[in-house]
């Protein structure tokens, strides 16, 4: 790997490291469950930060099978305590040369995954005590090698296996295994477990098997056993060839003197593998370069894998996460028409003729001022004049009748109850057209997710759909508070805020002027003035019942007006079916003249009083909800773009 793209991958890593884990806590409320970090900090950047030529040996193996015996042989002095007794070493060595072992800095370095901080080795007795990692220097050792003494992995105390624990990081440090074992645990499947779990998590490391055995068996059969022990570290049938991860066989003949460490292990090499080669020498020839780099690269793909986990997950409870907000949004979209079943028409009426009269042609404005233009129409304006003075503040107006505002309070504590069951039901119900957003990312997520939470869409009629979106853990979590809310202060909100729902917004005026232009330019001149549409508005009541529909064909109403929303807060193809009494005598044309004339006030009307109850749901039944959800990233967040480059890097490093 040339300098330069060594440390664009380093930059990469660490991105991937300060992004991703808390993208995954603020997603989906989790920590990282995966090893990749861990591997990420003590095993590739540090080996990144200090790149030294010089591979890392580990002898291991079960209890009394003569790993320190071979570390002392190997180093050519006594480094690590020798007897009979098993779970003798507690603590793990690491042996070099002067030159390359020349401080606790490199030995630091060296054993980063380890985490404990390494002291200078005094003497051999010192492996028999617990404590951090020891590192001692020997001339004997190749500058290419540093062997490193393990615990015994089948050693335990108080029913756990705390050897195996101490045992396991070192495994997982070392670049090259030499796994001593004897006759009597060659077949113990606790031991080959262990280790083909490290070796096999590891992405597999070079080994060299050395088989303590009597003198006796012959080599066919020392053969046969180290196919037993190859098999089960990396698998495969039988056969004669041994996996291409063992790179050298050994045998140990059993020695009183050497168990005494009165003397050096003799170790005879066996195989057409080993090559007759003693194992310094086969150990020195190793490719260091390419070691190292099938090492980094197995753990490269082992951190890309659970990276790639962990990125998935953040992702999946992002998009879950955004899907469920806009669902609310929608869903507190749909139950604010429950509070707007009250429409002020004469309010209404009022201004859009007051607007009529003032966006007139110069030229009739001129007629009119002169009297040429018979004056009857404007006659039927008289009662609707009244209500304009009162709209224009020249005229007092008479406040709403006490019932009607308490009807208004009503529909809007039912609305807000109804938001709230939705918050506490699971999942979150509601209707949406074929052609909606939201249907679309329903699907998509649902396709997309292996989870047992996921989006479910019906069909509940033509065109229309059931979305049922699962509620984040985020969310979740909150249903206590929302629970817990002060019920009775959110009332008194609501009831003050009903006061303003029976009238039209204050500057709506603005607004409705375009429109009433537009209006009179889609009219004929026999449409513009008719006396009988205007005499019959006094007959109108000041306020107007509304009922909405969501449909996909027009609706059919015994008396009414149907007004066809496009869109008010997401909700397309919404129909507002607005009452009028049998009473007001209007003929089919004057119905559609002025249901032509209330769509445009009506429709700003909706959409500003819409947006009005959706707001007071967000600040009041809603707000623990949405600040939970207000903490979890966007499904576009650049940071997932950041880490995912950064695990392309990975995938892209040999």
């Amino acid at each position: 790997m040339t300098h330069t793209r060594q440390l664009g991958l380093r930059d990469q890593l660490r991105s991937l490291r300060d992004a991703l884990p808390p993208l995954l806590q603020e997603a989906a409320g989790e920590a990282t469950t995966g090893a990749w970090l861990a591997a990420l900090e003590r095993n590739v950047l540090p080996a990144l930060d200090f790149d030294l030529p010089v591979l890392l040996v580990a002898i291991c193996g079960g209890g009394s099978t003569g790993k320190s015996t071979l570390v002392n042989a190997l180093a050519g002095r006594r480094v690590s305590q020798v007897a009979f007794r098993a779970g003798l070493t507690e603590r793990v060595l690491l042996v070099g040369h002067p030159s390359i072992l020349d401080g606790p800095e490199v030995a630091a370095r060296l054993l980063h995954r380890l985490g404990a901080r390494p002291v200078p080795w005094t003497r051999a007795e010192d492996t028999m005590v617990a404590g951090p990692p020891l590192y001692a220097t020997s001339g004997e050792i190749s500058r290419g090698l540093l062997l490193i003494d393990t615990p015994d992995f089948d050693t335990g105390e108080g029913g756990r296996m705390v050897n195996r624990e101490r045992a396991e990081p070192v495994l997982r440090t070392a670049e090259v295994l030499v796994y001593v074992f004897t006759n009597t645990v060659y077949n113990n499947q606790a031991n080959t477990a262990f280790m083909a779990e490290i070796v096999g998590g590891i992405g597999g490391r070079p080994t060299v098997l050395v088989y303590r055995v009597s003198r006796v068996a012959s080599d066919d059969e020392v053969l046969d056993h180290c196919q037993v022990v190859s098999r089960r570290l990396y698998g495969g049938g039988r056969g004669a060839a041994f996996p291409p991860e063992v790179i050298g066989i050994y045998r140990v003949h059993e020695s009183d003197r050497v168990a005494r460490g009165e003397a050096a292990p003799a170790l005879l090499p066996i195989g057409e593998v080993t090559a007759g080669r003693p194992l310094t020498t086969l150990l020195a020839e190793l490719d260091v370069a390419r070691i190292k780099r099938h090492v980094f690269g197995a753990d490269l793909r082992d951190i890309r894998a659970d990276a790639q986990g962990d990125l998935d997950r953040a992702r999946a409870a992002a998009r879950q996460a955004a899907l469920y907000r806009d669902a609310l949004r929608h869903a507190m979209a749909e139950d604010s028409l429950k509070a707007l079943q009250a429409f002020p028409a004469s309010e209404a009426l009022a201004l859009t003729a007051k607007l009529f009269v003032e966006t007139s042609p110069p030229l009739v404005r001129a007629l009119r001022q002169t009297g040429v233009i018979v004056g009857a129409p404007f006659r039927g304006l008289r009662a609707v004049a009244q209500r304009v003075a009162i709209w224009m503040g020249t005229r007092e107006g008479a406040p709403p009748a006490e019932d009607l505002e308490k009807q208004v309070q009503h529909d809007l504590l039912m609305a807000a109850n109804a938001v709230r069951n939705r918050l506490l039901e699971e999942p979150l119900v509601v209707q949406v057209r074929g052609d909606h957003p939201l249907l679309a990312r329903a699907r998509s997520l649902a396709e997309a997710s292996n989870a047992e939470q996921r989006p479910v869409v019906e069909a509940v009629s033509r065109g229309v759909f059931a979305l049922q979106v699962p509620t984040p853990a985020l969310a979740r979590q909150r249903v206590a508070e929302v629970l817990a809310e002060d019920w009775q202060a959110i009332s008194a909100q609501l009831d003050r805020a009903a006061t303003d729902l029976v009238s039209l917004p204050a500057g709506i005026d603005r607004d409705l002027r375009e429109k009433v232009i537009q209006f009179r330019q889609e009219m004929g001149w026999g449409q513009r003035l008719r006396e009988s549409l205007f005499a019959s508005l006094a007959a109108l009541p000041p306020i107007l019942g509304v009922t909405y529909a969501l449909l996909t064909a027009d609706p059919v109403t015994a008396a009414g007006l149907e007004i066809r929303l496009s869109s008010v807060l997401g909700l397309n193809d919404l129909w507002a079916l607005v009452s009028i009494p049998a009473s007001a005598g209007l003929t089919e044309q004057d119905r559609r003249q002025l249901e032509a004339m209330l769509k445009p006030v009506f429709q700003l009307w909706l959409e500003q009083r819409a947006a009005q109850v959706v707001q007071l749901f967000e600040r009041t039944v809603c707000r623990p909800t949405l600040q939970a959800l207000a903490t979890v990233p966007d499904p576009d967040d650049p940071r997932f773009g950041a880490v995912a480059q950064a695990l392309n890097e990975l995938e892209a490093t040999p």
